[in-house]
């Protein structure tokens, strides 16, 4: 199980910097086409936004992953009731991502014959990131509520030193 979720963090990290790589590109495209050659491509812009919208997303489970959000620590580390509130606090994060994962999802579902304005591709399909990422960030909590109340907190990928 350790290893898929090391290939799942691997292909995701590649599509970030890929994601970037492509908005730089497309960019810097534009500006050219624009400014050089006096002729604005239509589709460079939504392409970017798109990829900003899956870096945002993406970024967000990593994150989780690697306990890197930003964060109180106002109790005592090593104590079981401090062990306790901040997995109550991870679960009510992972409901709250539940809900806006399922929202995506219905969202997603309704948008399948709504194209987009440029690149004419039906907006289900940026909007399906949503719901994606919401999983995969589900999956990322319930793997740190995991290992916080099996003792293993300070083992978690990237966790800062405190």
């Amino acid at each position: 199980m350790r290893s898929l979720a090391a290939w799942l963090h691997g292909l995701v990290d590649l599509l970030l910097v890929l994601s970037l790589a492509v908005i730089t590109s497309v960019l810097a495209l534009q500006v050219m086409f624009r400014y050089f050659l006096h002729a604005a491509l239509p589709w460079p812009e939504e392409l970017a936004q798109f990829l900003l919208i899956l870096i945002s997303f993406l970024g967000m489970y990593r994150a989780f992953g690697r306990n890197q959000h930003i964060g109180m620590n106002w109790m005592p580390e090593r104590s079981r009731s401090a062990h306790m509130v901040k997995a109550a606090g991870l679960l009510l994060v992972a409901v709250f991502l539940v809900y806006i994962g399922f929202g995506g999802w219905k969202l997603a579902m309704s948008a399948w014959h709504q194209p987009s304005t440029a690149l004419r591709l039906p907006m289900a399909i940026p909007y399906l990131i949503v719901p994606l990422s919401c999983l995969l960030s589900v999956l990322a909590v319930l793997d740190r509520i995991r290992r916080l109340l099996s003792g293993q907190s300070g083992a978690l990928e990237g966790e800062q030193a405190r």
